[in-house]
């Protein structure tokens, strides 16, 4: 008995030594294998610091790239927190904010997508209004039904002065939309397109609003609408940056006499190419740039977000528009 557990021991014993030794000439094994691999890992790792070295351009070079393939505005925005990017003649403009011009205090993510409606979130609750902007072209507007739909705000367009012609018209539904739309409960502005190319003819433009608007109080500012046309030759598209802005002050100054707070609405592009901004950062902006998430540093009232809209009561498309500030009538 005491014979055989010896026997036992030992064949253990025996076995355990192979084991070690076993193991050993693994280790042996593995660890030269790991000295012939280190340098192929460290040769791959260098190769990839190197790669990673040759992909990173400087600013001029990225903008070259940006331009030559041409990269979308609101993506490229992203990467330029101190400039205003956009497009104008087919160039990409990077417009340097002016530090000296008051800034929004609007925290853009706090915008939240609610079906085909962006909605301005703060503390739990909406913090700007809804607003559309309507003209003949939406055709008659079941008002009452635009207010249950959660439109507390419109902009009526007043009139135009003909792009090719220069007369200046009013829009055939502006008494309409502005009887019906106040009849609701809906606060109202109104706006005029403008194809003036000189001071006379923009004050021209004010005294028509103003004659139309007799009988009439507003809610909200006066807007002047300046923009270049695109489907044809504009007679107003060929104004000097300096006219059109003079122009802009001449309509906005003849409305703030008569007593009603005038207001410019235009695009990112018009703004800072076509318009000399610090001189009309003054009046209240109505800024149109339809992105999910907008790019504006300065003072607005209104941000444009879609031109396709729908809303119950109007057939078709309909501009849609945020509200963030001042949105009553001072």
């Amino acid at each position: 008995m005491g014979k055989g557990k010896n026997v036992f021991l030992g064949i253990v014993l025996f076995s355990l030594t192979a084991a070690v030794l076993g193991l050993s000439v693994c280790v042996f094994r593995l660890s030269s294998r790991l000295k012939d691999v280190e340098p192929t890992f460290l040769q791959a790792e260098q190769e990839a610091q190197e790669s990673e070295e040759e992909e990173t351009i400087d600013v001029e070079t990225f903008k070259q790239y940006a331009q030559e393939y041409n990269v979308g505005i609101s993506f490229l925005q992203r990467f330029f927190d101190d400039k205003i990017v956009y497009k104008s003649g087919g160039e990409i403009i990077y417009q340097p904010i002016d530090e000296n011009l008051e800034k929004n205090n609007i925290n853009w993510d706090h915008l939240i997508r609610s079906g085909g409606r962006i909605e301005y979130i703060e503390n739990g609750e909406e913090a700007a209004h809804q607003v559309i902007d309507v003209s003949s072209y939406q055709g008659e507007i079941d008002w009452q039904r635009v207010k249950a739909d959660g439109i507390e705000e419109a902009y009526i367009r007043l009139g135009y002065r003909g792009w090719g012609t220069g007369e200046i018209l009013l829009d055939e539904q502006f008494h309409n939309n502005i009887k019906n739309a106040q009849a609701a409960g809906i606060r109202v502005g109104v706006y005029f397109f403008s194809q003036a190319i000189s001071v006379e003819e923009a004050q021209e433009e004010a005294d028509f609003v103003l004659q139309n608007l007799e009988g009439y109080e507003l809610d909200l500012p006066v807007a002047f609408d300046t923009e270049l046309i695109t489907e044809g030759e504009g007679r107003a598209n060929g104004l000097s940056q300096q006219m059109r802005t003079d122009i802009a002050i001449a309509f906005c100054e003849k409305v703030k006499e008569a007593g009603f707070q005038p207001m410019i609405y235009a695009n990112v592009e018009q703004f800072f190419s076509h318009l000399d901004y610090p001189r009309i950062a003054q009046y209240d902006i109505w800024f149109a740039q339809h992105f999910t998430r907008p790019f504006f540093p300065y003072k607005l009232r209104v941000w444009q977000y879609s031109a396709s809209g729908t809303v119950d009561g109007i057939t078709g498309p309909v501009d849609l528009n945020l509200c963030f500030a001042n949105c009553d009538s001072e």
